[in-house]
């Protein structure tokens, strides 16, 4: 009994306190002080690496200021906060990796579109049509440019912009790749022109997807043919109408 007594204290007292002690002693002795901070993208968008990296650079560099702070003692509510507010993350998880590393895993917004700025800045859009921070062209991802000043104080036009291009195939003859920048008209609703051949393709505001397909088809039959054209309306129910560089 009296075994079985020495075994309980311990289990449950001595050992759990002279693990407390170690840990506490360690502690105090900077064993657990962060020396390493890792911040990981998760899942970036695809090509926009070179707008993420001066962003993760600036993070890492404001996150240097823990180091030398005890592991067991940062406050991780307190650096989510600091790196949730940043704009061009959309979420994050933080985490203390034993014995000296604090771990941010961040998840970036993907940027859908660029806006061209007063001075030749580049203002990224992401998908519920906010700005972010303007951009030197050589750190801007490669995006469909937003023309016109229609977009500066509308969000909510900005975001429909966003939804337009998202229904635009990512390849074909007529496609994001193939669009250098979109336009908004109020009658007519939105417009593109094409990177190549300078055509501009009258698209409207509803049904893009099906429009889009109409209009590569109508592309390539363009290109096979070699004719020239200077306006395609797709805006229109059933048809799409070409409009040629010799027309009137």
């Amino acid at each position: 009994m009296k075994k079985l007594v020495f075994k309980l204290i311990f289990g449950f007292i001595v050992l759990p306190a002279a693990l407390a002690g170690t840990l506490f002693y360690l502690n105090e002795n900077g064993f657990f002080n962060i020396r390493t901070v890792e911040v990981v993208l998760e899942n970036p968008p695809a090509g926009q690496e070179q707008f993420l990296r001066p962003h993760v650079d600036r993070l890492e560099a404001s996150l240097a200021r823990y180091k030398g702070v005890s592991l067991w003692n940062i406050k991780l509510k307190k650096v989510s906060r600091e790196v949730d507010a940043l704009n061009w993350v959309e979420g994050l998880n933080i985490k203390r990796s034993w014995p000296t590393t604090l771990s941010v895993r961040v998840r970036p917004h993907e940027v859908k579109l660029l806006f061209m700025a007063k001075g030749g800045k580049l203002v990224p859009i992401i998908k519920d049509g906010t700005f972010l921070d303007p951009v030197e062209s050589k750190q801007a991802p490669d995006v469909v440019l937003l023309d016109g000043e229609s977009f500066v104080k509308k969000t909510e036009l900005r975001k429909k912009a966003v939804d337009v291009v998202e229904q635009i195939p990512a390849e074909g003859s007529f496609s994001r790749k193939t669009i250098s920048e979109i336009r908004y008209d109020n009658k007519e609703g939105f417009w593109m022109t094409m990177i190549k051949t300078g055509i501009q393709v009258k698209m409207g505001e509803d049904q893009v997807s099906l429009k889009s397909a109409r209009v590569s088809q109508v592309v390539d039959y363009l290109e096979s043919r070699q004719f020239d054209a200077r306006v395609i309306d797709a805006n229109l129910s059933k048809k799409v109408l070409v409009r040629l560089r010799k027309d009137p």
